[in-house]
């Protein structure tokens, strides 16, 4: 794999963050993680694992149940970019790096207001917040400064987008429900964009 340029990398936001625009809702946008990054995860509050866990019990006998972890991978997976992105928003270095961070803000906040819409529809349940294990990534980047910190996120942006295209094609081929199955081919594609961009 060829270095990873950060004004490619720019590039590719400003056309990920277009096509996320163009496909998602104009509605408000929502943030249903109310954590700040270097706390504790709250006990209370719903993770991945509860609630693929409670849409397990209501749909034991359904064939919603897998098409239920599909929403909530995909869900939480947008809180942590959200979170993620929050956070390089304020502390990094490169100008076009907290570009990239607003965009993946805005585009994340989107999609994820599309994942409530549809689990709504769905009554799947949906996490409130991320897991302690991303939060502790998140700190770990946090830990750093400067371009170090950069370098840090933008190399995770790229780790997630690769693992999200892997996730949006399974649940593309994979998936029951007709309106789970017709949202993952358009996010696979996005992904797919920004990760080739990445790759150059």
């Amino acid at each position: 794999m060829k270095k990873l340029n950060l004004k490619t990398l720019t590039g590719t936001a400003l056309i990920c963050g277009s096509f996320v625009m163009l496909n998602a809702c104009n509605s408000g946008t929502q943030t249903n993680n109310s954590d700040t990054a270097n706390t504790e995860i709250s006990d209370s509050l719903v993770d991945k694992g509860d609630a693929i866990d409670m849409n397990k019990d209501k749909f034991a006998t359904d064939s919603l149940e897998d098409d239920s972890k599909r929403v909530v991978r995909a869900y939480s997976d947008g809180l942590y970019e959200v979170k993620a992105s929050e956070a390089a928003k304020t502390k990094a270095t490169d100008a076009d790096v907290k570009k990239i961070a607003a965009m993946m803000v805005t585009a994340h906040n989107k999609l994820n207001k599309q994942l409530v819409d549809l689990a709504k529809k769905k009554s799947f349940t949906l996490p409130e917040t991320i897991e302690q294990g991303q939060l502790d990534d998140i700190n770990k980047t946090g830990e750093k400064t400067g371009l170090d910190f950069d370098k840090a996120y933008v190399d995770d942006l790229v780790d997630k987008h690769e693992k999200a295209i892997d996730m949006f094609e399974k649940s593309a081929d994979k998936s029951n429900d007709p309106d789970v199955k017709k949202r993952s081919p358009m996010r696979c594609q996005n992904c797919a964009r920004t990760w080739n961009m990445l790759k150059r």
